[in-house]
């Protein structure tokens, strides 16, 4: 995954907010709002290496979410939420930003086979402090290797 372009599309914007897509100039405004929104979540990725990972499976429809939300909220789309009021923009405002905290902190982290920030990892040597833990280590090596 490279860290340019919009994780969503104008369709994904409209199923998210329940909207119908009345035309192509709405369309393309959603999508210019919609790659606009991107290059925030783009700069918390970069900030932790994570722009040249292949993505874990959940990842994909996170990083739509984060975007379609952003997109809305941050850059006041004018196609289909341009209606939120301030207390529910306030909070979406709030979640966007709890989400890039998790994200730059690593406790969310996109990438596939990740460790994340919850127990130390250095180079090749991962090390559990909980039954949990190992059993996470034990999946990501055998996932690795294919054995």
């Amino acid at each position: 995954m490279a860290c340019n372009g919009a994780y969503g599309t104008p369709q994904d914007y409209f199923d998210f907010w329940c909207f119908e897509c009345s035309d192509a100039n709405e369309e393309n405004t959603v999508r210019r709002f919609m790659t606009m929104a991107a290059a925030d979540i783009h700069v918390h990725l970069a900030a932790v290496g994570a722009c040249d990972c292949s993505l874990a499976s959940w990842a994909t429809e996170y990083l739509k979410k984060l975007n379609v939300i952003e997109a809305a909220v941050v850059h006041n789309c004018p196609c289909g939420r341009s209606d939120l009021k301030p207390e529910e923009r306030q909070m979406w405002l709030e979640w966007l930003d709890r989400q890039y905290e998790l994200i730059r902190t690593q406790k969310i982290d996109v990438c596939a086979d990740a460790t994340r920030a919850d127990y130390p990892v250095i180079g090749w040597a991962s090390q559990s402090l909980t039954e949990k833990q190992a059993a996470e280590i034990i999946a990501n090596d055998i996932r690795r290797s294919g054995s």
